[in-house]
């Protein structure tokens, strides 16, 4: 299994929307994606331990089966997804492919 990890840090005049991102941009990622998702999470930062702000406005997971599937899906509607961003933020995210351990 792996996880598809995606961050969005905060940063000052950084917006994000998400009731779209929610409802509409991760719907869309996890169609394109089809079979290969195995389930989707996303996150709103609230705080840091120390009560402080968060370091990210949000944090989203998406499991997966296959990461070479994951690449395809890309191939084919990468340029869709990514153009999808400016929709519900203007905070470019930060992207990793996690292999799930425990």
């Amino acid at each position: 299994m792996y996880c598809i990890s995606i961050a969005y840090p905060k940063k000052d005049g950084g917006t994000f929307d998400f009731d779209y991102y929610a409802k509409k941009h991760i719907p869309m990622v996890t169609h394109f994606l089809g079979a290969n998702a195995v389930r989707a999470e996303v996150r709103k930062g609230v705080s840091s331990p120390d009560g402080s702000a968060a370091s990210f406005v949000c944090l989203a997971n998406i499991w997966i089966k296959s990461v070479e599937e994951f690449q395809a899906t890309l191939a084919k509607h990468g340029k869709e997804i990514m153009g999808d961003i400016p929709n519900f933020t203007n905070i470019p995210p930060i992207i990793q492919v996690d292999v799930v351990v425990g």
